[in-house]
Protein backbone atom coordinates (compact mmCIF):
# COMPACT_ATOMS: atom_id res chain seq x y z
CA UNK A 1 0.00 0.00 0.00
CA UNK A 2 1.20 3.21 -0.82
CA UNK A 3 1.97 6.48 1.60
CA UNK A 4 0.44 9.82 0.20
CA UNK A 5 1.15 13.01 1.41
CA UNK A 6 -1.30 15.84 -0.67
CA UNK A 7 -0.50 19.41 -0.45
CA UNK A 8 -3.22 21.84 -1.18
CA UNK A 9 -6.31 18.50 -0.65
CA UNK A 10 -8.80 21.41 -0.72
CA UNK A 11 -8.55 22.65 -4.34
CA UNK A 12 -9.41 21.14 -7.71
CA UNK A 13 -6.36 18.76 -7.92
CA UNK A 14 -6.82 17.96 -4.08
CA UNK A 15 -10.31 16.68 -4.52
CA UNK A 16 -9.58 14.87 -7.57
CA UNK A 17 -6.78 12.76 -5.90
CA UNK A 18 -8.65 12.24 -3.23
CA UNK A 19 -11.63 10.99 -5.48
CA UNK A 20 -8.97 8.81 -7.37
CA UNK A 21 -8.01 7.23 -3.37
CA UNK A 22 -11.21 6.89 -2.77
CA UNK A 23 -12.02 4.43 -5.21
CA UNK A 24 -9.06 2.77 -4.31
CA UNK A 25 -8.29 2.54 -1.05
CA UNK A 26 -6.20 -1.16 -1.13
CA UNK A 27 -3.37 0.41 -3.03
CA UNK A 28 -3.31 3.91 -0.98
CA UNK A 29 -3.02 5.27 2.13
CA UNK A 30 -3.78 9.04 2.55
CA UNK A 31 -1.28 9.90 5.45
CA UNK A 32 -1.41 13.65 5.03
CA UNK A 33 -3.71 16.60 4.01
CA UNK A 34 -2.26 20.38 4.01
CA UNK A 35 -5.15 23.25 2.79
CA UNK A 36 -4.09 26.88 3.33
CA UNK A 37 -7.14 27.57 5.34
CA UNK A 38 -10.19 25.90 4.00
CA UNK A 39 -10.84 23.62 7.18
CA UNK A 40 -14.50 23.49 6.91
CA UNK A 41 -14.09 21.33 3.85
CA UNK A 42 -10.49 19.61 5.80
CA UNK A 43 -12.28 18.64 8.22
CA UNK A 44 -14.84 16.20 6.34
CA UNK A 45 -11.28 14.79 4.00
CA UNK A 46 -10.00 14.39 8.02
CA UNK A 47 -12.63 12.41 9.09
CA UNK A 48 -13.17 10.39 6.03
CA UNK A 49 -9.28 10.11 5.11
CA UNK A 50 -8.02 9.59 8.57
CA UNK A 51 -4.28 11.00 8.06
CA UNK A 52 -1.69 10.79 10.38
CA UNK A 53 -0.29 14.60 9.59
CA UNK A 54 -2.72 17.80 9.13
CA UNK A 55 -1.14 21.17 8.28
CA UNK A 56 -2.64 24.50 8.25
CA UNK A 57 -0.62 26.99 6.32
CA UNK A 58 -2.70 30.29 7.55
CA UNK A 59 -2.00 29.57 11.37
CA UNK A 60 -4.47 31.93 12.72
CA UNK A 61 -7.30 29.76 11.10
CA UNK A 62 -5.94 25.90 12.11
CA UNK A 63 -5.51 26.96 15.61
CA UNK A 64 -9.02 26.07 15.97
CA UNK A 65 -8.94 23.13 14.26
CA UNK A 66 -10.00 19.89 16.34
CA UNK A 67 -8.29 16.94 14.68
CA UNK A 68 -8.74 14.57 17.47
CA UNK A 69 -6.02 12.11 19.13
CA UNK A 70 -3.03 10.06 17.32
CA UNK A 71 -2.86 12.90 14.88
CA UNK A 72 0.37 15.49 14.86
CA UNK A 73 -0.81 19.05 13.41
CA UNK A 74 1.26 21.92 11.70
CA UNK A 75 0.76 25.30 11.46
CA UNK A 76 2.16 28.21 9.81
CA UNK A 77 5.11 28.44 7.31
CA UNK A 78 7.03 26.59 9.97
CA UNK A 79 4.52 23.85 9.87
CA UNK A 80 4.33 23.36 6.53
CA UNK A 81 8.22 23.06 6.37
CA UNK A 82 7.91 20.41 9.04
CA UNK A 83 4.94 18.72 7.10
CA UNK A 84 6.94 18.62 4.02
CA UNK A 85 9.77 16.46 5.79
CA UNK A 86 7.67 13.44 6.10
CA UNK A 87 8.34 10.67 4.62
CA UNK A 88 5.77 9.46 2.02
CA UNK A 89 5.43 6.82 -1.21
CA UNK A 90 3.74 9.61 -3.55
CA UNK A 91 3.73 13.34 -2.47
CA UNK A 92 1.08 15.47 -4.36
CA UNK A 93 2.20 18.92 -5.06
CA UNK A 94 -1.11 20.64 -5.90
CA UNK A 95 -0.21 23.98 -3.76
CA UNK A 96 -0.76 27.21 -6.57
CA UNK A 97 1.82 29.71 -6.87
CA UNK A 98 5.46 30.19 -6.65
CA UNK A 99 4.85 29.42 -2.37
CA UNK A 100 4.98 26.05 -3.37
CA UNK A 101 8.97 25.80 -4.36
CA UNK A 102 10.19 25.41 -1.08
CA UNK A 103 7.81 22.67 0.40
CA UNK A 104 8.68 20.73 -2.96
CA UNK A 105 12.17 20.96 -2.76
CA UNK A 106 11.55 19.51 0.78
CA UNK A 107 9.21 16.84 0.07
CA UNK A 108 11.57 15.81 -3.05
CA UNK A 109 14.09 14.51 -0.42
CA UNK A 110 11.51 12.88 1.68
CA UNK A 111 9.12 11.00 -0.92
CA UNK A 112 10.12 8.36 -3.23
CA UNK A 113 8.02 10.11 -6.39
CA UNK A 114 6.28 13.40 -6.74
CA UNK A 115 3.07 13.93 -8.88
CA UNK A 116 3.68 17.40 -9.71
CA UNK A 117 0.80 19.92 -10.61
CA UNK A 118 2.02 23.21 -10.03
CA UNK A 119 3.29 24.96 -12.97
CA UNK A 120 5.65 27.89 -11.35
CA UNK A 121 7.58 25.69 -9.63
CA UNK A 122 8.85 24.49 -12.23
CA UNK A 123 8.39 27.86 -14.14
CA UNK A 124 10.46 30.03 -12.08
CA UNK A 125 12.98 27.12 -10.07
CA UNK A 126 13.08 24.74 -12.47
CA UNK A 127 16.81 24.42 -12.37
CA UNK A 128 16.63 24.05 -8.60
CA UNK A 129 13.65 21.06 -8.59
CA UNK A 130 15.74 19.18 -11.63
CA UNK A 131 18.76 19.35 -9.28
CA UNK A 132 16.83 18.02 -6.10
CA UNK A 133 15.16 15.49 -7.82
CA UNK A 134 18.64 14.70 -9.45
CA UNK A 135 20.20 14.89 -6.11
CA UNK A 136 17.49 12.31 -3.80
CA UNK A 137 16.53 10.05 -6.68
CA UNK A 138 13.22 11.50 -6.61
CA UNK A 139 10.74 10.61 -9.67
CA UNK A 140 8.95 12.98 -10.55
CA UNK A 141 5.86 12.48 -13.14
CA UNK A 142 3.28 15.44 -14.11
CA UNK A 143 -0.12 15.94 -13.06
CA UNK A 144 -0.93 19.08 -15.29
CA UNK A 145 -3.11 16.84 -18.88
CA UNK A 146 -0.56 18.40 -21.23
CA UNK A 147 2.67 17.62 -19.90
CA UNK A 148 1.48 14.33 -18.94
CA UNK A 149 0.44 13.30 -22.08
CA UNK A 150 3.25 14.66 -23.68
CA UNK A 151 5.27 12.60 -20.65
CA UNK A 152 3.27 9.15 -21.86
CA UNK A 153 4.01 9.88 -25.38
CA UNK A 154 7.52 10.17 -25.03
CA UNK A 155 7.93 7.04 -22.70
CA UNK A 156 6.03 4.91 -25.47
CA UNK A 157 7.47 6.36 -28.84
CA UNK A 158 11.24 7.23 -27.81
CA UNK A 159 13.24 9.98 -29.08
CA UNK A 160 14.85 9.19 -32.02
CA UNK A 161 13.74 11.14 -35.26
CA UNK A 162 11.62 13.28 -33.05
CA UNK A 163 11.09 16.53 -34.51
CA UNK A 164 8.57 18.74 -32.82
CA UNK A 165 6.17 18.08 -29.82
CA UNK A 166 2.83 20.01 -29.60
CA UNK A 167 0.87 21.42 -26.67
CA UNK A 168 -2.60 21.91 -27.14
CA UNK A 169 -4.53 24.91 -25.50
CA UNK A 170 -8.35 24.90 -25.47
CA UNK A 171 -7.92 28.74 -25.95
CA UNK A 172 -10.25 30.15 -22.72
CA UNK A 173 -13.38 31.36 -21.92
CA UNK A 174 -13.05 34.33 -25.10
CA UNK A 175 -11.60 32.12 -27.52
CA UNK A 176 -14.44 33.24 -30.04
CA UNK A 177 -14.34 37.07 -28.67
CA UNK A 178 -13.65 39.53 -31.41
CA UNK A 179 -10.18 40.90 -30.45
CA UNK A 180 -11.90 44.13 -30.39
CA UNK A 181 -14.40 43.11 -27.75
CA UNK A 182 -12.09 41.49 -25.14
CA UNK A 183 -11.38 44.71 -23.70
CA UNK A 184 -15.09 44.67 -22.33
CA UNK A 185 -14.48 41.21 -21.12
CA UNK A 186 -15.71 40.90 -17.70
CA UNK A 187 -14.59 38.55 -14.50
CA UNK A 188 -17.69 36.04 -14.97
CA UNK A 189 -16.91 36.09 -18.92
CA UNK A 190 -13.70 34.52 -18.51
CA UNK A 191 -14.46 32.56 -15.85
CA UNK A 192 -16.93 30.55 -17.45
CA UNK A 193 -14.47 28.25 -19.23
CA UNK A 194 -16.54 25.88 -21.65
CA UNK A 195 -14.96 22.39 -20.56
CA UNK A 196 -12.59 22.67 -17.53
CA UNK A 197 -13.80 23.04 -14.05
CA UNK A 198 -10.59 24.92 -12.70
CA UNK A 199 -9.00 27.56 -10.02
CA UNK A 200 -10.02 31.45 -10.58
CA UNK A 201 -6.10 32.22 -11.65
CA UNK A 202 -5.60 29.42 -13.80
CA UNK A 203 -8.84 29.90 -15.64
CA UNK A 204 -8.05 33.54 -16.41
CA UNK A 205 -4.29 32.33 -17.42
CA UNK A 206 -5.84 30.11 -19.92
CA UNK A 207 -7.65 33.02 -21.16
CA UNK A 208 -4.87 34.94 -21.67
CA UNK A 209 -2.88 31.68 -22.66
CA UNK A 210 -0.49 32.05 -19.83
CA UNK A 211 -0.75 28.91 -18.50
CA UNK A 212 0.04 27.45 -21.95
CA UNK A 213 3.22 29.58 -22.17
CA UNK A 214 4.32 28.18 -18.55
CA UNK A 215 3.54 24.75 -20.11
CA UNK A 216 5.90 25.23 -22.50
CA UNK A 217 8.16 25.94 -19.90
CA UNK A 218 7.47 22.77 -18.18
CA UNK A 219 8.54 21.13 -21.21
CA UNK A 220 11.31 22.55 -21.29
CA UNK A 221 12.72 21.56 -18.25
CA UNK A 222 10.88 17.89 -18.15
CA UNK A 223 11.86 16.79 -21.22
CA UNK A 224 15.01 18.85 -21.13
CA UNK A 225 13.68 19.93 -25.17
CA UNK A 226 14.75 22.99 -26.82
CA UNK A 227 12.39 25.99 -27.20
CA UNK A 228 12.85 25.61 -30.73
CA UNK A 229 11.19 22.31 -30.93
CA UNK A 230 8.03 23.26 -28.45
CA UNK A 231 4.55 24.20 -30.59
CA UNK A 232 0.97 25.49 -29.64
CA UNK A 233 -1.95 24.99 -31.36
CA UNK A 234 -5.49 25.79 -30.36
CA UNK A 235 -8.16 22.90 -29.89
CA UNK A 236 -11.23 24.15 -28.16
CA UNK A 237 -12.74 20.35 -27.22
CA UNK A 238 -9.84 19.45 -25.04
CA UNK A 239 -9.59 15.78 -25.88
CA UNK A 240 -5.78 15.60 -27.18
CA UNK A 241 -3.80 16.91 -25.19
CA UNK A 242 -0.16 16.64 -26.96
CA UNK A 243 1.11 15.11 -30.63
CA UNK A 244 4.78 14.68 -31.13
CA UNK A 245 5.91 14.25 -35.10
CA UNK A 246 8.72 12.53 -36.05
CA UNK A 247 11.17 13.44 -38.95
CA UNK A 248 9.51 10.95 -41.37
CA UNK A 249 6.31 13.04 -41.00
CA UNK A 250 4.06 10.86 -38.94
CA UNK A 251 2.36 12.15 -35.89
CA UNK A 252 1.51 10.79 -32.63
CA UNK A 253 -1.09 11.93 -30.20
CA UNK A 254 -2.27 11.36 -26.57
CA UNK A 255 -6.21 11.63 -26.30
CA UNK A 256 -8.27 11.21 -23.23
CA UNK A 257 -11.68 12.69 -21.49
CA UNK A 258 -11.00 16.43 -20.05
CA UNK A 259 -11.00 15.13 -16.38
CA UNK A 260 -8.12 15.65 -14.42
CA UNK A 261 -8.29 12.22 -12.57
CA UNK A 262 -7.33 10.59 -15.89
CA UNK A 263 -3.30 12.46 -15.13
CA UNK A 264 -3.77 12.14 -11.77
CA UNK A 265 -4.88 8.27 -11.76
CA UNK A 266 -1.58 7.98 -14.04
CA UNK A 267 0.57 9.24 -11.60
CA UNK A 268 -0.21 7.51 -8.50
CA UNK A 269 -0.19 4.23 -10.29
CA UNK A 270 3.01 5.22 -12.25
CA UNK A 271 5.09 2.58 -13.92
CA UNK A 272 1.17 0.71 -14.30
CA UNK A 273 -2.06 1.39 -15.69
CA UNK A 274 -5.14 1.04 -14.30
CA UNK A 275 -8.71 2.49 -14.31
CA UNK A 276 -10.16 3.69 -11.39
CA UNK A 277 -12.49 5.97 -12.70
CA UNK A 278 -15.20 5.38 -14.82
CA UNK A 279 -15.12 4.25 -18.52
CA UNK A 280 -14.79 6.51 -21.55
CA UNK A 281 -15.03 6.31 -24.94
CA UNK A 282 -14.77 8.54 -27.78
CA UNK A 283 -17.35 6.39 -30.21
CA UNK A 284 -20.20 6.45 -28.11
CA UNK A 285 -21.29 9.34 -29.96
CA UNK A 286 -20.23 11.78 -32.71
CA UNK A 287 -17.00 13.75 -32.55
CA UNK A 288 -15.49 16.51 -33.83
CA UNK A 289 -12.21 17.72 -33.44
CA UNK A 290 -10.78 21.03 -34.59
CA UNK A 291 -7.20 22.46 -34.76
CA UNK A 292 -6.15 26.01 -35.54
CA UNK A 293 -2.59 28.12 -34.52
CA UNK A 294 -2.39 30.69 -32.33
CA UNK A 295 -3.63 34.03 -33.01
CA UNK A 296 -0.55 36.23 -31.47
CA UNK A 297 -2.23 39.13 -32.06
CA UNK A 298 -5.32 38.32 -30.07
CA UNK A 299 -3.01 36.36 -27.03
CA UNK A 300 -0.13 38.86 -27.05
CA UNK A 301 0.69 37.98 -23.42
CA UNK A 302 1.49 34.82 -24.47
CA UNK A 303 3.87 36.51 -26.77
CA UNK A 304 5.86 37.63 -23.39
CA UNK A 305 5.78 34.72 -21.69
CA UNK A 306 7.35 33.00 -24.49
CA UNK A 307 10.00 35.37 -24.37
CA UNK A 308 10.98 35.46 -20.94
CA UNK A 309 11.07 31.92 -21.05
CA UNK A 310 13.26 32.28 -23.72
CA UNK A 311 15.83 35.16 -22.18
CA UNK A 312 15.94 32.66 -18.73
CA UNK A 313 17.72 34.51 -15.54
CA UNK A 314 15.25 36.41 -13.76
CA UNK A 315 12.68 37.05 -16.74
CA UNK A 316 10.66 33.87 -15.44
CA UNK A 317 10.06 35.08 -11.76
CA UNK A 318 9.17 38.49 -12.86
CA UNK A 319 6.54 37.75 -15.12
CA UNK A 320 5.15 35.35 -13.49
CA UNK A 321 4.87 37.61 -9.80
CA UNK A 322 3.63 40.27 -12.23
CA UNK A 323 0.73 38.13 -13.68
CA UNK A 324 -0.34 36.85 -10.58
CA UNK A 325 -0.94 40.06 -9.10
CA UNK A 326 -2.57 41.77 -12.23
CA UNK A 327 -5.11 38.88 -12.35
CA UNK A 328 -5.72 39.49 -9.05
CA UNK A 329 -6.25 42.94 -9.25
CA UNK A 330 -8.86 41.77 -12.56
CA UNK A 331 -10.46 39.20 -10.47
CA UNK A 332 -11.44 42.10 -8.17
CA UNK A 333 -12.48 44.28 -10.96
CA UNK A 334 -9.96 47.09 -10.64
CA UNK A 335 -8.84 46.68 -14.44
CA UNK A 336 -9.43 45.32 -17.46
CA UNK A 337 -9.14 42.20 -19.09
CA UNK A 338 -6.36 43.71 -20.99
CA UNK A 339 -4.90 45.78 -18.23
CA UNK A 340 -3.20 42.34 -17.11
CA UNK A 341 -1.23 42.61 -20.35
CA UNK A 342 -0.34 46.15 -20.02
CA UNK A 343 0.72 45.30 -16.55
CA UNK A 344 2.81 42.71 -17.37
CA UNK A 345 3.93 43.86 -20.53
CA UNK A 346 5.08 47.24 -18.75
CA UNK A 347 7.25 45.25 -15.91
CA UNK A 348 9.12 43.21 -18.66
CA UNK A 349 9.81 45.90 -20.40
CA UNK A 350 11.24 48.26 -16.90
CA UNK A 351 13.25 44.88 -15.48
CA UNK A 352 16.90 44.62 -15.95
CA UNK A 353 18.45 41.02 -16.75
CA UNK A 354 20.38 39.31 -14.37
CA UNK A 355 21.40 35.73 -13.89
CA UNK A 356 19.49 33.61 -11.02
CA UNK A 357 21.28 30.69 -9.25
CA UNK A 358 19.83 30.70 -5.96
CA UNK A 359 16.35 30.40 -4.16
CA UNK A 360 17.18 33.34 -2.67
CA UNK A 361 17.19 35.03 -5.82
CA UNK A 362 14.54 33.75 -7.17
CA UNK A 363 11.97 35.05 -4.33
CA UNK A 364 13.92 38.82 -4.22
CA UNK A 365 12.50 39.12 -7.94
CA UNK A 366 9.40 37.47 -7.59
CA UNK A 367 9.21 40.44 -4.44
CA UNK A 368 10.61 42.94 -6.48
CA UNK A 369 8.08 42.09 -9.88
CA UNK A 370 5.21 41.95 -7.00
CA UNK A 371 6.34 45.73 -5.57
CA UNK A 372 6.67 47.48 -9.23
CA UNK A 373 3.57 45.50 -10.53
CA UNK A 374 1.19 47.11 -7.40
CA UNK A 375 2.70 50.81 -8.04
CA UNK A 376 1.96 50.33 -11.81
CA UNK A 377 -1.39 49.27 -11.26
CA UNK A 378 -2.25 51.98 -8.17
CA UNK A 379 -1.70 54.30 -11.15
CA UNK A 380 -3.69 52.82 -13.69
CA UNK A 381 -6.67 52.03 -11.40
Amino acid sequence: MKKVLIFGSTGVIGRSTLDVIRRDRNNFKVIGLCVYKNIKLLKEQIDEFEPEYVCVVERNVGESLQIGKGRKLFLGEEGLREFSSVKADISVMAISGISSLNPLLTTIENAEMVALANKESLVVGGFLVKEQARKFNTKIIPIDSEISALFQLLNLKGRNGLEKVYLTASGGSLLHWEKKDIERAGVKDVLNHPVWKMGKRITVDSATLVNKGFEVVETNYFFDLDYRFIDIIIHKECLMHAMIKFKDNIFFACFYNPDMRIPISFALYYPERRNSIEDFSFFSKPVSLSFSPVDYEKFPLLKVILEAAKRGGNSLAVVNACDEVAVDYFLKEKISFYGIFKAVDYIFNLYEYKEVNSLEEIFFWDKWAREKTEEYLRKLC
